[in-house]
């Protein structure tokens, strides 16, 4: 069993030889491979992937592109995966991935197709109250829609950690379509919960969120329409 963990990096170069490391270091015990793909970064983002890909070897690969936004770079990553389960990992220090081991042995044990991470499932810091109040709408919304459709109520719809069997992850991601920096979430979850019969469930993380000062690069109000617009267009469009 492999685990695919798909990593857009776009002017990371803060945080990435530390989240990379441990990542290695947290599933040294299970078989996994780490593609980190470069949105076209101007700093040293590139240099750095590089460097830790001699010293980690071919479980590490990269992908260099122009930049396209974090929607089509995630994708390339899925399309590239050989995982039987695929994971999204950030290139910050947001996420705990001692979590990518609860959920991959949930994932695994109760025979799911979907798993996604809840950051509001544990008592987790809130640096930024509208961007907190923004996801808790957008995801309510996103699950209403969802969970009629096929019992699929995700708490926290934009979280990073969404982990599925690798075969579906790579199906679906040939029709991903947006280019926003954070389309991926509303749409990937649309087009999991229309895939008949899918089997998903979700699982508290931790999450230490970061300030636009240490590079959070989302507005609350700016990809917020984004992700209103976007949930209504891939729930409903076709």
């Amino acid at each position: 069993m492999k685990l695919s963990l798909i990593m857009p990096a776009r002017n990371e170069q803060h945080t990435l030889r530390e989240i990379v490391e441990k990542v290695v270091q947290t599933l040294a015990g299970i078989d996994f491979e780490l593609i980190m793909v470069n949105d076209g970064s101007t700093d040293e983002t590139l240099s750095l992937m590089k460097e830790l890909q001699n010293k980690y070897g071919s479980r590490l690969e990269i992908i260099d592109k122009a930049h396209s936004g974090k929607s089509q770079t995630v994708k390339q990553g899925i399309l590239a995966s050989k995982g039987e389960y695929v994971v999204i990992q950030d290139a910050d220090m947001e996420y705990e991935p001692a979590d990518l081991l609860v959920m991959l042995e949930k994932i695994q044990n109760e025979g799911l197709d979907v798993l996604y991470g809840n950051r509001f499932g544990l008592k987790n810091e809130v640096v930024y109250f509208q961007n907190w109040l923004g996801n808790t709408a957008l995801s309510f919304l996103s699950a209403v829609i969802t969970g009629f459709r096929a019992n699929m109520w995700p708490r926290d719809m934009e979280v990073c950690y969404k982990m599925a069997k690798g075969d579906l992850f790579r199906s679906l991601a040939k029709g991903l379509v947006a280019t926003t920096n954070f389309g991926f979430e509303p749409e990937i979850t649309a087009k999991f919960s229309k895939v008949k019969g899918v089997k998903f469930a979700q699982v508290p993380i931790h999450y230490y969120p970061r300030t636009i000062a240490e590079g959070k690069k989302m507005n609350a109000l700016k990809h917020g329409i984004e992700a209103l617009k976007e949930i209504i267009t891939y729930n409903f469009g076709k």
